[in-house]
């Protein structure tokens, strides 16, 4: 049941409308009802496999806080290897069994396992990465184990966030569950704004500017020039008004009920660098990668050395750069079983590696160039690089494999075959010159919308704005999705993950 459909429209205001007259507890087991019922329409067969997996950690969180202390590592390795091990079979079984095939072939020998036709089950990576937040609190001694398995079960599968997040931990969500809801104004007008911004993100621009990314990357080798660094950076807005709109749609739909899970994306194109832009992108897998991956890898390779330095380089250097590359190549594969990914990942952990590792000499040059005397135009000089030097990672994950991505690279800095009439009519690749200048003018505007969110929400920026203003807004922005919306039927890029 997609987020576009007439039918989920349907469901979803019934639910919304029923939820409100029930009470907090018939409440959440009418909610788990819904969600249960909105994943069976999407892939009936692993309903079962969501359930079972949210009853084993169940149990798996009461253990903990009931055995001694001596035995809570063993249910919290035992809870982690048991869903990491289903988002590796699901996930990464046959990328395995191919690598394996190739070896086996290599050196001549028979490779007897075949590949099997596994459907991923929608959106394991996110309720697997909730549940293991969930028991490693309790190991943690955050939050007391949840002995309401309605509520438990609610939280891992929240409808709204259960195709591709927000993955909000359990510490905020959880006790959400047990408030009496009541219907606040304020949260329905937010809740719409929300869905709204998040359906002109997706079907104005996302949609759009994707007619052009997809005649490119599908086609690698019949493009050149600024085509492909075109198709780039149509990608690079393309992913984010995807999976913000997204993200906006699935609050605003919490909003909607009563909720309110964690913020997932902060302006992260005005990021001045890419650690900044990792704290303002998928802002709940990034912290859920800081406290469960960085940090403890951090930390474990510190207590490994007793020495300040290791070849004249701090150990807080050395650890930071393990953390982050370890972090952000599993980050990488995390998104598919693609070498692609991981080399995405891997980019950004050397970005970060070495603007960490430079630290110093960056002061350095700053302090010589007087450049704290120019904020504003040292400002636009870190977003405008870091921006680039993101638009390019996504290059690699929008490729269909690392050679491609090196074509692509190629290719963009060759001359056209023709720099006249052929580059004229392919460098739209598919797309009008009219939904061209559409789809510009469209990130023009998102992008200044997205300069005055600096200081204030959106909310807070529409809150202050007379009621004629903010009511031409509105009609502004459903207008534009009625008459400029791209309706394909086009499924979520992060829902494949």
């Amino acid at each position: 049941m997609s987020f576009f459909s007439i039918e989920f429209i349907l469901f979803f205001s019934l639910t919304a409308i029923i939820s409100y007259t029930l009470p907090s507890n018939f409440r959440c087991f009418f909610l788990l009802l819904a969600g249960y019922f909105f994943y069976w329409t999407w892939q009936p067969a692993y309903l079962f496999i969501l359930i079972i997996s949210t009853v084993i950690d169940y149990f798996i969180a009461i253990g903990i806080q009931a055995c001694p202390p001596h035995k809570q590592k063993r249910l919290l390795v035992l809870g982690i290897v048991l869903n990491v091990g289903l988002l590796l079979f699901f996930k990464y079984f046959n990328f395995f069994n191919d690598a394996f095939r190739s070896l086996f072939a290599y050196v001549k020998l028979t490779y007897p396992v075949p590949t099997l036709n596994i459907l991923l089950p929608l959106g394991i990576s996110y309720y697997l990465f909730k549940k293991i937040s969930y028991i490693t609190d309790v190991y943690r001694g955050l939050l007391a184990p949840e002995k309401n398995f309605i509520r438990l079960a609610l939280y891992v599968s929240f409808f709204p966030e259960i195709v591709a997040g927000p993955i909000d931990r359990a510490v905020t969500l959880l006790p959400q569950f047990l408030k009496k809801i009541k219907i606040k104004p304020h949260l329905f007008i937010e809740g719409m704004q929300l869905i709204g911004f998040g359906l002109f993100k997706k079907l104005v621009i996302a949609d759009r500017v994707g007619i052009l990314v997809d005649a490119v990357y599908s086609n690698p080798h019949q493009h050149r020039g600024a085509l492909i660094g075109l198709a780039t950076l149509f990608y690079t807005f393309q992913i984010y008004c995807d999976f913000s709109g997204y993200s906006d749609i699935a609050i605003g739909m919490s909003r909607l009920l009563g909720f309110k899970p964690m913020d997932n994306f902060k302006q992260p194109y005005f990021a001045s660098s890419v650690a900044e832009f990792w704290k303002r992108w998928h802002i709940s897998l990034s912290n859920w990668l800081r406290d469960y991956l960085f940090l403890p890898i951090s930390y474990s390779f510190m207590r490994k050395f007793d020495k300040p330095k290791l070849l004249t380089i701090k150990i807080e250097v050395w650890a930071y750069i393990t953390g982050v590359l370890c972090t952000m190549v599993l980050c990488g594969f995390w998104h598919g079983a693609n070498w692609t990914f991981v080399l995405w990942g891997l980019l950004h952990g050397l970005y970060m590696s070495i603007s960490f590792a430079f630290k110093k000499t960056r002061r350095k040059v700053v302090k010589y160039f007087r450049l704290k005397k120019s904020p504003r135009l040292r400002k636009i000089s870190r977003v405008s690089f870091t921006f680039l030097l993101i638009s390019f990672s996504w290059l690699f994950f929008r490729a269909d494999s690392i050679g491609e991505a090196f074509a692509l690279i190629s290719y963009m800095f060759s001359e056209p075959v023709n720099r006249t009439g052929q580059m004229a009519s392919s460098m739209i690749g598919g797309l009008s010159w009219v939904n061209f200048y559409i789809a510009v003018a469209a990130i023009i505007l998102l992008l200044t919308m997205e300069f005055f969110q600096e200081k204030k929400s959106i909310h807070v920026l529409l809150a202050e704005r007379p009621t004629w203003v903010r009511w031409g807004i509105y009609y502004f922005v459903i207008f534009s999705i009625l008459l400029f919306g791209i309706y394909q039927q086009q499924e979520f890029i992060y829902g494949q993950f």
